[in-house]
This record gives C-alpha cells, sequence and structure tokens, in this order.
C-alpha cells in the first residue's frame, strides 16, 4: 500500500485548491476507494489519484471539456447569415 497524504498535499501536488480536490473527490473524478476517511479527515494514495485524474483527462477531449457537439446543438449557422 503506498503512503496516503492529507488533501493540503493533494491540491499542492496537482497545483489546485483544497475545493478542487474536494470537487474531485464529491464527483467521483477521484473515486472513493482512492481515499479513506477518517472523521473529518481524507488521507489519499497520490499515485491512484494521479492515475485517476490521467484516466478522467482521457475521457474527456481537451477541446471539448467533455461536452459532446453536434451539429445538432448549433442549427444551421448558414441560416443566420
Amino acid at each position: 500500500m503506498n503512503t496516503l497524504v492529507p488533501i493540503e498535499d493533494v491540491a499542492k501536488h496537482f497545483s489546485v485548491s483544497l475545493s478542487t480536490v474536494r470537487k474531485w473527490a464529491r464527483d467521483g473524478v477521484i473515486p472513493e476507494n482512492m481515499y479513506v476517511k477518517i472523521g473529518h479527515t481524507q488521507r489519499f494514495d497520490l499515485d491512484r489519484v494521479a492515475d485517476a485524474l490521467m484516466r478522467y483527462k482521457e475521457k474527456s477531449s481537451p477541446d471539448t471539456y467533455g461536452i459532446e457537439y453536434s451539429k445538432d446543438n448549433f442549427g444551421d449557422v448558414d441560416d443566420d447569415i
């Protein structure tokens, strides 16, 4: 088992805020099996969190940020011109 680190270390490692790490955990970007909660404290497996973030990034295209676009979303642009 890898060393478990506090949320502050996760935020520092990925250069994000504590709120972002909390949101990742709440939204399932960081799955529940990658951290333990003891009272009001969370401890994260940093290596597994990094893997989870890489998988999440691969699922979400950086161009669309996970949003699927199709012609139907925009209608017929030529009609407006």
